[in-house]
């Protein structure tokens, strides 16, 4: 390591490197310690010998502070950087969990964790590409799992500016830069790359969680970048015949050798995921406990896809527990309905009888005379709502009482500032307004950036633990009912 001592293994007299944890084409990332604040971190260490420029220090520096400035939840947090000597370095926050290749290494994911990674890796997208950053390196080894349960992408440090004047940055245009294996056609040739890059190797992404493997693999690092370049995009469906079909056709768009022919930019790849999220089994049952994990459910009705340890297929025996405990206390409702009140009859009761006598009557003597108007049905009644409402809109106006009534709770009984609360309170009114408008797209939009505000709360802690894991399946079952709302 260029510009440190092996032994000493210190960086700003602040940072001691413990274990190598990883490495790759720019550089190491070693387990360290903050001694200034006393806590563990990740240190990525970058050899500047090896980036042929001699202003290249001064500009990972700039593009490091740049990167440092963002703030999102599929981030991962930058405390410091710097260069000492011919070492530039990254100080972040150091993640516990495998990363997606350690998480690969099992075999393909399940579906539903595919899209929900999915949609976060494109909202990690999204926020960086709005404040100019390409990441260039996108791939399993640079997504991992962090300690609340969501994926955080690393790896921002070796990022392009994009920079539509034409001025250089440190991956510098003519530099290839990344894994050959989730490389952009344009990338793989060397030409100037832009957020859409980012989407391509997104794309190669999802296959390999869908499949098992990248789209393209050659013998050798050119072969396969020739591959990216000139080979037909492969039918995901062949290989993962479960994958529904607009996923299969995402993939494919994601895929483009064109840049033009591939989504308009990251929203478009988060909204398509979000309005595609798999439903909630149960929402009836949607305050049982909560999982550790802060991310809504995505796999019905699995734990949420963010816990990396979870795969099999039990699934099915949690759904007939689940209709089981909704049967007994549907049949317990109408029992305790019938029994407390004899005047009132239960809605869910049909009224064969009610005109007829309280002693036993033949049933085989019909009235002689034409039946009357229909046994009239009591106006008021107090039916609960035990099935999915045929409405898709009313399910989203439900789903939103819902957390309007959560939050005004949980911020009266001071487990969520009144700030916190207010930001919800907000989104929550703009869902509100687009749903009364009947504008289906903009309802998906408005609770898209509703889950990605609630997401930064958790992150940044102004929405507590305890308020996240009231909260966490109620935004799962609006998520859930959006999507069924603006498919």
């Amino acid at each position: 390591m260029a510009g440190v001592s092996i032994e000493e293994r210190r960086l700003a007299d602040r940072y001691v490197l413990g274990d190598r944890i990883g490495h790759g084409g720019m550089g190491q990332v070693w387990r360290g310690t903050d001694l200034v604040l006393g806590r563990e971190v990740a240190v990525k260490t970058i050899d500047l010998t090896r980036v042929p420029d001699e202003s290249a220090a001064a500009r990972f520096e700039r593009e490091a502070r740049v990167t440092a400035g963002m703030s999102h939840p599929n981030v991962v947090t930058v405390h410091d950087s710097g260069v000492e000597g011919d070492t530039a370095y990254l100080v972040m926050e150091l993640l516990p969990g495998p990363s997606l290749a350690e998480h690969l290494a099992d075999g393909p994911l399940p579906i539903e964790e595919v899209i929900e990674v999915g949609r976060q890796v494109a909202s990690a997208l999204e926020a960086a590409h709005a404040r100019g950053l390409v990441h260039r390196d996108i791939k399993p080894a640079n997504i991992a799992y962090a300690a609340d349960g969501r994926v955080r992408v690393l790896d921002f440090g070796i990022t392009q500016l994009a920079d539509t004047t034409g001025s250089h940055s440190l991956t510098a245009t003519h530099t290839v830069m990344g894994t050959a294996e989730y490389l952009a056609p344009e990338q793989a040739l060397g030409g100037r790359v832009d957020g859409r890059a980012d989407l391509y190797a997104l794309g190669c992404v999802l296959y390999a969680l869908l499949v098992g493997g990248p789209p393209f693999r050659g013998a050798s690092a050119v072969a396969t970048m020739m591959m990216h370049a000139n080979d037909p995009v492969p039918e995901v469906r062949s290989s993962r015949p479960d994958t529904p079909g607009w996923l299969a056709d995402l993939v494919t768009s994601l895929l483009a050798k064109d840049p033009d022919g591939r989504p308009a930019g990251a929203r478009a790849v988060v909204q398509a995921l979000t309005a595609h999220r798999a439903p909630v089994v149960a929402p009836t049952v949607a305050m049982s406990p909560a999982p550790s994990a802060v991310l809504p459910p995505v796999t019905p009705p699995a734990p949420p896809v963010t816990d990396p340890a979870r795969r099999g297929s039990s699934w099915p025996l949690v759904v007939i527990a689940l209709v089981a405990v909704v049967a007994l206390a549907l049949l317990g409702w109408q029992v305790l309905a019938q029994n407390a009140d004899p005047r009132v009859t239960p809605s869910t009761t049909p009224s064969v009888a009610t005109s007829a006598p309280p002693t036993t009557a033949a049933p085989e003597t019909p009235s002689p005379e034409p039946t009357p108007t229909p046994t009239p049905t009591p106006t008021p009644t107090p039916t609960p709502s035990t099935s999915a409402s045929p409405d898709p809109a009313q399910g989203v106006t439900d789903g939103v009482a819902a957390l309007n009534s959560a939050v005004r709770v949980l911020q009266r009984d001071g487990t969520l500032d009144q700030k916190a609360a207010k930001s919800l309170d907000d989104g929550l009114g703009k869902i509100t307004k687009a749903l009364r408008g009947g504008d289906a797209q903009k309802v998906a939009s408005e609770t898209t950036s509703f889950v990605a505000d609630y997401d930064k709360g958790v992150q940044d802690g102004s929405i507590s633990p305890e308020a996240s894991a009231a909260l966490d399946p109620l935004v799962a079952d609006l998520t859930a009912a959006v999507g069924s709302y603006a498919p």
